[in-house]
């Protein structure tokens, strides 16, 4: 694994580019014009290959700000194109960790959630009446708790701002650290505990099926720091049936 300007690399070829976006670090430029992760990725492709003039890196999707975690970059705009569809016709399998803010809970077994979602504002709510609402979709499933705390696997079906954060806020158990949809302060960090552990895709050229995971840092692992959190998502994972 290579690191640049402390971003891991997890994986490279001619196409993709596969890395663990820190939290606090924004997936590109937006209004505060402050380093991102695309930016820097670019700057590190220009450097170690020698590259001319502007280097072409496609964005095919996003984490807020404050979550950490896989994401993938398309190194030309064939591969872009062809990402970007995967993504729009939810192919790309997508699952997420969180330590929820949440009573103690025995239950283990998968929970699909439909939503209306708005944006008001910054903020994304849950909304039934709403004409102009878009449909929110997830399943998450409780695989370690402890007092105040649960572990959990989360998997989107849809991609929408913030849509993890506010339906696990609609449930009563918002994510650990995210103060914004209800959760208690417990760091001063940005971060909250929300990390995008396991993506799987087909390669946009060999057409390959292809996985990555990411460890949980952070918080995640403050929070749950009596267990091997990287153990026993893995474990769970592997029980659901993905590789590693």
């Amino acid at each position: 694994m290579k690191i640049y300007k402390n971003i891991s690399i997890i994986y490279e070829d001619n196409h993709i580019i596969v890395v663990e976006k820190p939290a606090g670090m924004l997936s590109q430029k937006d209004y505060t014009d402050t380093d991102s992760l695309l930016e820097i990725l670019k700057e590190y492709i220009k450097t170690t290959y020698k590259k001319p003039g502007n280097v072409f890196l496609g964005l095919v999707h996003r984490l807020d700000k404050q979550v950490s975690g896989i994401m993938v970059y398309a190194k030309t705009s064939k591969a872009a194109s062809r990402l970007s569809s995967q993504f729009r016709s939810h192919d790309v399998i997508k699952i997420y960790c969180a330590a929820l803010q949440t009573i103690t809970s025995t239950d283990t077994a998968w929970h699909t959630i439909h939503d209306a979602i708005i944006r008001h504002h910054d903020k994304t709510l849950i909304s039934s009446d709403n004409i102009t609402a878009m449909h929110a979709s997830l399943k998450y499933k409780i695989i370690y708790t402890k007092p105040s705390y649960s572990l959990a696997l989360i998997q989107l079906y849809t991609g929408k701002k913030h849509q993890i954060r506010a339906q696990m806020s609609h449930l009563g158990m918002p994510i650990a650290n995210d103060i914004k949809y209800g959760a208690t302060l417990i760091s001063s960090e940005i971060a909250i505990a929300l990390h995008a552990v396991y993506l799987q895709c087909i390669h946009p050229v060999t057409k390959e099926r292809i996985s990555f995971y990411s460890k949980p840092q952070g918080i995640i692992a403050s929070i749950f720091n009596t267990i091997d959190v990287d153990h026993v998502i893995k474990n769970a994972l592997i029980h659901e049936g993905y590789s590693l």
